[in-house]
């Protein structure tokens, strides 16, 4: 299953790269989509996505389900706030604005 952490809207970089890292440890085809330059700012003002979100091509089984949660859960357990730690991490089948699922941080 190719496996999308979509990191489109600018959301925090290093959280994203820990997931592609995590899922791709646990067997799965990961992509990256990196945020253009202008999903940062505006009008000066630093504006950021509150997170990251997963996009897969059809429901995943429950073994690739269980691989996405135990990475996202295992990167939010080691972001540096608990306000960061305990973020929802919405999981979308392919271009979807409808969320599946969402994987919870700290509960």
């Amino acid at each position: 299953m190719k496996v999308i952490v979509d990191n489109s809207a600018g959301a925090d970089a290093r959280f994203a790269d820990d997931v592609v890292q995590g899922l791709r440890a646990g067997g799965l085809d990961v992509e990256l989509r990196e945020p253009a330059e202008t999903a940062m700012f505006d009008t000066g003002v630093h504006l950021v996505s509150a997170g990251i979100a997963i996009r897969v091509p059809s429901r995943p089984d429950p073994a690739e389900l269980a691989v996405i949660e135990r990475v996202v859960r295992s990167a939010l357990l080691h972001r540096p706030s608990l306000r960061r730690r305990s973020r929802s991490v919405p999981l979308h089948i392919g271009e979807s604005r409808r969320a599946l699922a969402w994987i919870e941080g700290i509960e």
